[in-house]
């Protein structure tokens, strides 16, 4: 998939995930490659953008097995963004089918 179309919905990919559970980072990372193919740099960029915008926050969760665990959690904000996105990628996605359908 072309890079700029990536960039353009990796964030609403990831608040969908936050919106669904609580991931840390590496889970997160592993659920969105899923879908899209994209390296842990870009991956982590975008978690720290979602926090600095305030669409998500993380706390530090003790391990039993190995070093703290920083889990990511959407906000309310990211709530509300998200659906913005969703509304906005719905009207996207009917433009286009229809102009690709003619």
């Amino acid at each position: 998939m072309d890079t700029q179309l990536k960039k353009g919905v990796l964030e609403m990919l990831v608040l969908h995930f936050l919106s669904k559970k609580n991931y840390y980072a590496y889970e997160l990372n592993k659920a969105l490659n899923g879908v899209i193919q994209t390296n842990e740099s870009t991956s982590y960029a975008i978690f720290k953008k979602l926090i600095i915008k305030e669409y998500a926050e993380y706390y530090v969760e003790e391990s039993q097995n190995g070093p703290s665990r920083k889990y990511y959690k959407i906000t309310k904000d990211g709530f509300a963004e998200l659906q913005k996105n969703k509304a906005e990628w719905d009207e996207f996605h009917k433009v286009i089918n229809n102009l690709l359908n003619q």
